[in-house]
This record gives C-alpha cells, structure tokens and sequence, in this order.
C-alpha cells in the first residue's frame, strides 16, 4: 500500500503541477466564464444601442391598400412606398439606392427584390404571413363580418395542457446526452494521458527500475488513478464553476431548454452519473494503459489504442443512436446497457429517462464493476510483459501465448 500511495500521490502531483495542464484549466474556465457571461453583456451593450431598422420601399399595383397594411403592421421596418413597376425597382436596388423592395401585383402575389440575399433575411415571410392574414381579414368583413367580430376572431387562442402518464423524454434527453458527451471526452483525453505517461517513462528506460522498485501492481493502479484522479478534479473544477457562472446569469439562461435542463439536474441523476462514470471511467483508463505498455516509443500508442478508442467511438454512437429512437424501450439500447463498454454510458440513459428499474441498474453495475477488475488484473499482466518488451509491439497470439506463460 505505501509504495501504490508513494506511485499515486507523485503522479497525481506530476499531472496537477503540469504547466499544460494548467493552463489547459485555465483557458477552458475562461471560456466557460465567456459564454455564460455572454448575455450579460450583450444585453447591457444592446440597450446602448438603438435598436436596428430595416429600410424597405414597396410599390404597391392593388387598390387593396396592402402597401399602408404593411406599414402599419411592420414593426422594425422603415417603409417608404412609392409608385413604379418590377423594373424600376429593379433597377433602384441594383444601382443601391434602395436596399430593397416588393412590388405587390395582387392581394396574394407579390415580387420581392434585394440586391444580396442575407442567410437570416426573414422579410420575405414577413411579408407573406401579413399579406394572407389581410386577404382573410378583408374576405371575412365581405362576407358580413363586423370589425368587433373580426377583432375577437384574431385575438383568439389556443389553450392546450399536455399530461404525460409514461415518461416525458423531452426533459432528461439534453443532459443526458451532454453527460455521455462527458464520459466520451473525458476517456479520449485524460485516456491517451495515461498512455503517454507509461510510455514515456519506458522509452527512458526507467521503467525497470520502477517496476523492480514499486510492483508492477502498484505502478499501473498509481498511475492510472493518479492520473484519473487528476483529470476528474479538473473536470470537477469545471462543471462548478460552470454551475457558478449560470446562478449568477440565471436571468439570462432559464428561458434555454439546453442549459436550463444541464443544470437543473436534480441530486438522484447527478449521483448516478458519478456511479457510472466512475467505473466507465476505470475500465478505458485501464485498457489504456495495458496497450500503451506494449509501445516502445510514443509514436507507437495511437496504432496500439486505436482499438480501445474505436471501442469507446461505437458505445458512445450506439447510446446517442439508441436515445434518439422515438421508441423508448429499443433493443439497442437495453442491449448496450449491459455491454461493459457501453453500460455507463447507456445505462445512465436508461436510469435518467426512467426507462431502466432498479434491480436493472444494479445488475449493469454490478457487470461493469467485476469488468473493471478482470480488466484491470489483465492489465497488470500485459503491463509486466509489455514494460519489459523492447522492439516491435507484439502481435496479439504472441501476447495470448506469454500471458498463458507466465
């Protein structure tokens, strides 16, 4: 135990006290700090501002009086409305002495004209949705309708009020999803940082004196969870003060469905998530660093983990793939929950949208958690061999022939 906390303890400090590191950290909390802050300050400097009004000049061929509706309906548009033809205003707007126009040649038909079409104009369906309303309006009125009557008729609304008497999905799927997304992210960085720890110090040479001195237990359980623990406490330093910058903006962000549904997890599904994290976490790492001790030099780890992130690749799509079906008791996703690989991701899917009971959970858990001791124990012996293998990586028969040997 002394020489695992000795392994442990140095290189949690290693990958803490990491110039990288750190400035990693810190260059991610500004980021968090920015986006959050984001509609704070947009919306002190909006009120600097006036507010932005489009120019449109419309030529208006009805006696329908569509040209003086538009005006007085258009909010946020500076209407002028002037006689012409398609051609003349044709000819204004690609000179540019207008920046746009419409050119009404019945109630229900007219041409708008613009010189550069933005990707985010919406004036055209303005236009249309104001024009149909008119036309109704007017036929209405012909049809005997009185303006009180048509008043009422507008102003009308529909009342509806949605009871869900099995699971509402809608709630939980956007959390979920940015959780898994953690997971995912969390394995594919923090992962590739234990293989290179491991094989860094065997291209050094070093690692014979290491494993002599240390075990070969107590150096890869050190190293895996020194530096796992390093990299979940820079996650853990992130996601609060995430949650610290959205109490403080919480005016801006209620009203977001995305962010609102993250950070309104209740106590339950954040303890899950962890329960399942945690050992998801363990299981990659190990793998990781059982593969990475088979390099001889650093160029060697992507080939040789490559496997292990494929792995990590198919589980996240098969989860994300199986919670984006309309049918929420899919076989795929009741089948992945039960997969080691993919269990704390899917698992947790399962559990956060209700979908997945008790006894369910505990059996996934309980699956993932001997895997991550069979794995682990697995990896201590490919991890003997391989720190002692200099040269080509072995193939796998090779592998299967020495552990058999051992």
């Amino acid at each position: 135990m002394k020489r695992f906390l000795q392994v442990f303890r140095f290189e949690f400090a290693n990958t803490a006290k990491n110039k990288i590191f750190i400035g990693l950290t810190a260059v991610l909390l500004a980021v968090i700090t920015g986006v959050l802050f984001f509609p704070a300050v947009k919306g002190e400097s909006d009120t600097e501002k006036p507010a932005e009004v489009t120019s449109l000049t419309v030529i208006d061929n009805t006696q329908a009086g569509c040209a003086e509706f538009l005006k007085a309906a258009m909010t946020g548009y500076d209407i002028t409305v002037i006689d012409g033809d398609r051609d003349s205003a044709e000819k204004l707007v690609e000179s540019g002495e207008l920046d746009s126009a419409i050119v009404i040649n019945s109630p229900l038909e007219y041409t708008y004209i613009v010189n550069n079409l933005g990707l985010y104009d919406t004036t055209s369906s303005v236009i249309s949705d104001l024009l149909l309303t008119k036309y109704k309006n007017d036929y209405l009125v012909s049809a005997g309708l009185s303006q009180q009557e048509l008043s009422e008729l507008n102003a009308s609304a529909v009342s509806a009020q949605s009871v869900v008497v099995g699971q509402d999905l809608t709630k939980s799927f956007f959390y979920t999803y940015i959780i898994i997304l953690l997971l995912y992210m969390a394995v594919m960085i923090y992962g590739q940082t234990v293989a290179q720890s491991i094989v860094t110090e065997k291209s050094s040479k070093a690692m014979e004196l290491l494993i002599t001195g240390a075990g070969e237990k107590n150096l890869i359980f050190g190293k895996i969870l020194g530096n796992g623990l390093a990299g979940l406490s820079q996650l853990v330093i992130l996601l609060v003060w995430s949650a610290v910058c959205y109490r403080i903006n919480l005016e801006y962000w209620e009203d977001n469905m995305v962010i609102s549904s993250l950070f309104g997890m209740d106590a339950e599904t954040i303890a899950l998530a962890v329960l399942f994290f945690i050992p998801g976490f363990l299981l990659y790492a190990f793998l990781y660093g059982a593969a990475s001790s088979l390099a001889s030099k650093a160029e060697e780890v992507g080939t040789l983990t490559m496997p292990i992130t494929f792995i990590m690749i198919l589980a996240f799509l098969g989860t994300f793939a199986g919670i984006s079906m309309n049918d929420p008791e899919n076989t795929l996703l009741k089948a992945l929950s039960y997969v080691p690989f993919s269990a704390p991701m899917a698992m947790f899917a399962r559990l956060s949208m209700n979908l997945a009971t008790p006894l369910q959970a505990a059996v996934s858990l309980v699956i993932l958690i001997a895997s991550v001791v069979l794995i682990g124990y697995a990896a201590v012996a490919i991890y003997k061999i391989g720190i002692l293998m200099y040269g080509k990586p072995p193939k796998f028969n090779e592998l299967i022939r020495a552990l058999k040997n051992r």
